[in-house]
């Protein structure tokens, strides 16, 4: 592999790696502190905490006033563009992610709301959508440059883990302005003209439900996500201990059962299985055998599967936990 002989100075120079990375972030930090943009962003906290967008006016302007979302973001672009032009191996100092055809950059955050710009990059053939997901929270979005042919997608009706969708055809231009609530809308983007920008505010619902996504051709759900964080962090921690076979860890993973989302308490119940058959298969029994419990009608299927494979589950008992 050749480095560029800039790259191979830079990494042996931490001095002009601090420095390059200042220059960026006093870009930033000097953006930050302009009184136009601090007054936005000090009203993110409380809209992060629950509070009505007509409650925070200089935050609800952003997605309402085109002129004042270009202000907003030129005032970043220009200087941050002239700052990387002078070190240009330097990072950007924002959170991002670039998936296939967009990138979003993350401008600030407070609780459960965040601002942040996203580009769709224009495609000579655009790969056309199969499937299309929906998160729990709202969402503010205003077309900040270029133009995009798109369509709002609506959930109409629930049958189990099917749902009707809706189609309407959606015009993106600069100015337009758009919302979409809950799970039960958002959009696709078919193709973009020229690469569109957006300004876009989100707010996660206050204990969010799972991100749900299904196939266009026929409603059928094809993937359920966690919509906490928190609840996905807990869930790589179960699985992190059932893969250290850590047998002390079991009580604490029974917990799990009592309480948290559907999705959580499942997983915990596919660790404690495998850390403690006997005690495991007790506690899915129990779920299987209560009709209230959301997870019943999974539980017993799982236990009939488990039964059929493994038999000597019939007289098996419970022995007593190693925790």
């Amino acid at each position: 592999m050749q480095v560029d002989r800039s790259i191979c100075a830079l990494r042996g120079d931490r001095v002009a790696q601090r420095r390059a990375q200042s220059a960026v972030e006093a870009a930033t930090g000097g953006w930050r502190a302009s009184p136009p943009v601090a007054a936005a962003l000090d009203e993110l906290a409380p809209y992060g905490e629950g509070a009505a967008l007509g409650d925070c006016p200089r935050l609800q302007a952003l997605v309402r006033d085109p002129a004042g979302a270009g202000g907003f973001v030129g005032t970043l672009i220009a200087p941050m563009v002239q700052a990387l032009g002078r070190q240009w191996l330097a990072q950007v100092p924002f959170r991002h992610q670039v998936a296939e055809g967009m990138t979003t950059l993350q401008l600030a955050r407070a609780g459960r709301a965040t601002l942040s710009l996203v580009r769709y990059e224009p495609a000579a053939r655009p790969r056309p959508a199969v499937t299309v997901g929906f998160a729990d929270g709202e969402r503010h979005e205003i077309c900040l440059t270029g133009a995009a042919s798109a369509r709002r997608v609506s959930v109409k009706g629930t049958h189990g883990d099917t749902v009707d969708l809706a189609f309407a055809p959606l015009a993106l231009f600069p100015g337009r302005r758009l919302r979409f609530a809950a799970r039960r809308a958002t959009k696709l983007v078919d193709g973009a003209h020229g690469g569109l920008v957006l300004l876009r505010l989100a707010r996660q619902a206050r204990r969010p439900l799972p991100s749900l996504e299904y196939r266009l051709a026929d409603g059928v759900l094809v993937h359920r996500a966690a919509g906490d964080a928190r609840e996905s962090r807990a869930e790589l921690m179960l699985a992190l201990l059932g893969r250290m076979e850590r047998r002390d860890a079991a009580r604490a993973i029974e917990a799990v059962l009592r309480r948290g989302s559907d999705s959580l308490r499942w997983q915990a119940l596919r660790e404690y299985l495998a850390l403690d058959s006997g005690a495991g298969f007790d506690a899915l029994s129990r779920i299987a055998d209560n009709a209230a419990d959301p997870l019943a009608s999974a539980a017993d299927a799982l236990r009939r599967d488990l039964l059929d494979r493994y038999p000597q589950l019939r007289s098996a008992r419970a022995a007593p936990c190693p925790a």
